[in-house]
């Protein structure tokens, strides 16, 4: 009886294994071609990142360059964020540009459904001391690598 027990057992085995060999088959090949497909998107990835001009590749805001660290909490609010774009006489989009941040996410900010956080507030305290000719000519400067960043990306 302990070999028909065993035979039995073994059997289940067998047809067990060949189940799930034949079950994951087809897993396993489809695992092997996205497996292809990453490493021929990450060497894509490199090509681009090699093409891309330095100044592209860092998307640091304009607003950044006129920051100033400081331990001093800021105090932003709509009221405030209106104010300010009409002091710099700035539209919404060029606030955004400033602030590498959405067109969008200035309206909703102006609107107070949202405020603005970490290191985006430190840059509206920033602009706060700038003036129209400073936040002018950093808007003139990315005009222009914008120009040269399109240029190089047509070519």
């Amino acid at each position: 009886m302990a070999d028909f027990k065993q035979l039995m057992s073994e059997e289940i085995r067998r047809l067990a294994r060949k189940e799930v060999r034949a079950a994951l088959a087809p897993m396993a090949e489809t695992v092997a071609a996205l497996k292809k497909q990453i490493a021929e998107q990450k060497k894509q990835i490199a090509e681009l990142a090699k093409a891309m001009p330095a100044s592209a590749a860092k998307a640091e805001p304009l607003a950044a360059s006129i920051a100033k660290p400081s331990d001093k909490k800021v105090r932003i609010n709509a009221a405030g964020i209106l104010r300010l774009r009409g002091k710099l006489g700035v539209t919404q989009s060029e606030l955004a540009k400033l602030l590498n941040v959405a067109m969008h996410t200035v309206s909703v900010w102006e609107q107070g459904r949202r405020i603005p956080r970490g290191a985006h507030k430190a840059q509206l305290a920033a602009l706060r001391s700038a003036g129209k000719r400073e936040v002018r000519r950093l808007l003139a400067e990315a005009k222009k690598a914008e120009a040269k960043s399109a240029s190089a990306a047509a070519k």
